[in-house]
């Protein structure tokens, strides 16, 4: 009877830590999904960026009329700031919406050599 349960014991360790072997992936999903949430939130950022960016050009450019122009570029610049607030709560951004008015800062000064 010793050597039953000594081998039900072993059987059932072995058993333990095969079954926590292989539920491993699943452990480490957990602990890499805010890594990933910041990226998304990082590329979702760089790309409202990029939209203002266009946005400006497009409208130095005469594409888009005055009116389009500043309700899309609130909406983006709201867009923006709540992303901002979601990454500045986990430290990655210092002032989002300083930010994106030095982006479109730069942007226009840019444009505005361009066609002088």
């Amino acid at each position: 009877m010793g050597e039953t349960l000594v081998a039900l014991l072993v059987g059932f360790g072995i058993t333990l830590l095969a079954l926590l072997y292989v539920l491993s992936p699943l452990r480490e999903e957990k602990l890499t999904n805010p890594a990933r949430e910041r990226e998304a939130l990082r590329a979702q950022y760089e790309q409202i960026l990029r939209t203002l960016w266009e946005l400006e050009t497009d409208w130095r450019m005469g594409k888009i009329p005055e009116e389009d122009y500043q309700a899309l570029r609130q909406r983006y610049l709201k867009e923006g700031a709540a992303v901002g607030q979601a990454l500045q709560e986990e430290g990655e951004v210092p002032d989002l919406e300083a930010q994106i008015e030095a982006a479109v800062r730069a942007r226009r000064a840019q444009l505005r050599r361009k066609l002088q």
